[in-house]
């Protein structure tokens, strides 16, 4: 990945600093599943509909996660520096789509068509965790899976609101690394949630 920043441009690759976050944020997840193993007991009764709805939540935030380092990579929360707008009363930016040719490429590659993946995914996790949360109250959950949602569905709201400020105040080193750190432990909290939730 390093290398990949001294061929060119002092920038690295932001397939290859997606990856490397990626396949580190998975590690840590395939640990703390082991520990959660050893350290808690499986659970005899299980409601298969909301463990579903966490397996597929899941799914999403690891693709925001990885969208979110390649927007890090492309530099890309330096533009578009609106919210809830792309940009002055625009929902989605022209640029989103003509920036690159073919068309999938603006979603991987340019700026504007990456923040625009980063930023509307984010609100399909929020969504789906206050669904989540709004399931679990109306079903039978232990105590410890009761507080994993309220702790995902805190962590959620302020990582959200961590991007929006990340975005409006284009990207100081603090915030972007504060919202890296936090979406480190909602995945975590997301792990122990869907362990929580599994045999």
């Amino acid at each position: 990945m390093v290398s990949s920043g001294l061929i060119d441009h002092p920038d690295v690759s932001h397939y290859r600093l997606a990856l490397h976050l990626t396949t580190a944020f998975i590690t840590f997840s395939f640990a703390l599943w082991i520990a959660l193993d050893i350290k808690y007991p499986s659970i005899k009764e299980v409601d298969n509909k909301l463990r579903n709805i966490i397996r597929f939540t899941y799914l999403i935030l690891l693709v925001q996660i990885i969208w979110g380092a390649v927007v890090a990579g492309l530099d890309a929360g330096f533009i578009h520096n609106f919210w809830p707008m792309m940009s002055d009363g625009k929902l989605i930016h022209e640029t989103v789509y003509i920036e690159q040719n073919p068309l999938w490429r603006n979603f991987v590659e340019g700026k504007s068509g990456v923040q625009f993946i980063h930023r509307y995914l984010a609100y399909v996790v929020v969504a789906l965790i206050i669904y989540i949360w709004y399931k679990a109250k109306k079903s039978s959950t232990t105590l410890l899976q009761n507080k994993s949602i309220k702790v995902l569905l805190l962590l959620v709201l302020l990582q959200f609101t961590l991007g929006v400020f990340t975005l409006l105040y284009q990207v100081p080193v603090a915030l972007g690394v504060i919202h890296q750190v936090v979406a480190f432990f909602l995945l975590a909290a997301m792990t122990f949630t869907l362990h929580r939730f599994s045999r």
